[in-house]
């Protein structure tokens, strides 16, 4: 527990964080890049953007990145192009942002218990566009036990779910377009996929 406590305050600093980050980036972004391939993206909404490390992907969108951890959004703002918002979703009002045709919430989710997954996921369906897409990418607890599975204990986030458990969360706010769970880096890590827009809420007959 001690060396885990260390290696959470190692990854607050925004240099380490990026340089632990620079062999997945890559690896896990693939699958957001095959979806967003041909698309037109505007305005992009990244929801837990860290020190900025995505903001170069889209160079030719308005990008606005939002994390809570002040380092990591000064650090941004000093490397990356864009606009960067230091904030807590779980309390604060971005109506003030306006609405974005995309929106990418990236390994953000499995930090935080149900209750504020589903305060988050509220405000940003308020912030999709009606023709929008989200895209998120979270730690993934398999079936079973295995390497998988531990990693996924070991990681910072103490709440990675199953698939199906992540299936509803989101469908609580949003339409499923793709569900896709999948391991990376030689088996080391599961991660699930997820895109979708904006559920309207059914008026009472």
């Amino acid at each position: 527990m001690a060396l885990m406590g260390f290696m959470e305050r190692m990854l607050e600093h925004p240099i380490i964080y990026e340089i632990s980050q620079a062999p997945l980036v890559k690896a896990k972004f693939a699958v957001i890049e095959r979806h967003l391939r041909g698309q037109d993206v505007r305005k992009v909404l990244d929801v837990g953007c860290g020190p900025g490390i995505n903001a170069t992907r889209f160079a030719g969108a308005e990008y606005v990145g939002i994390d809570v951890n002040e380092r990591y959004i000064s650090f941004a703002r000093a490397k990356y192009p864009g606009h960067f918002v230091q904030a807590d979703l779980q309390t604060a009002d971005l109506s003030s942002l306006g609405t974005f045709d995309t929106i990418l919430v990236n390994s953000l989710l499995h930090h935080v218990p149900d209750d504020a997954v589903r305060r988050i996921l509220q405000q940003l369906r308020h912030l999709l566009e009606p023709d929008g897409t989200i895209h998120i990418l979270e730690l993934l607890r398999p079936e079973r036990r295995s390497l998988v599975g531990f990693m996924a204990i070991v990681d910072r986030g103490r709440y990675a779910r199953r698939a199906a458990e992540w299936r509803d969360l989101f469908e609580e706010h949003f339409e499923t377009l793709s569900l896709e769970p999948h391991v990376f880096k030689a088996g080391l890590w599961g991660l699930v996929y997820f895109r979708g827009k904006r559920k309207i809420p059914r008026i009472p007959q």
